[in-house]
This record gives structure tokens, sequence and C-alpha cells, in this order.
């Protein structure tokens, strides 16, 4: 391999890293960022029976 050759493949790996470098700048800076949205838990309203909170207590 001579001098030349070298430097041809040298630059060949330069550019190609070069490229690789820009595409994957490119492909984070347009990725979204937040995949899953987060949804805000649901307040569910329970009703306590009265009838069985004093079942409870009589049994104790």
């Amino acid at each position: 391999m001579n001098k030349k050759e070298l430097l041809l493949i040298s630059i060949g790996v330069f550019l190609t890293v070069v490229a690789w470098l820009i595409a994957d700048i490119y492909h984070a800076a347009t990725e979204e960022k937040i995949k899953n949205k987060i949804s805000l838990p649901q307040i569910v309203k329970y009703q306590t029976d009265e009838d069985v909170l004093k079942m409870l207590l009589d049994k104790k």
C-alpha cells in the first residue's frame, strides 16, 4: 500500500465518520423527546357503606 492509497482510505473513513455524526445529530434533534404521554391519575370517589362498618365493629 503506498501513501496515495492510504490517504484515500483515510479520507474515506473521515468522511464516513463525519456523515455518521451529522446523521446522528439530526436524528437526535428531530426525535420526539417524550414518547409516552403521562396521564394524571383519575380520582375515584369512594362511598363507605355504614352497614358494613357496623358489622365490622360488632365483630371486634
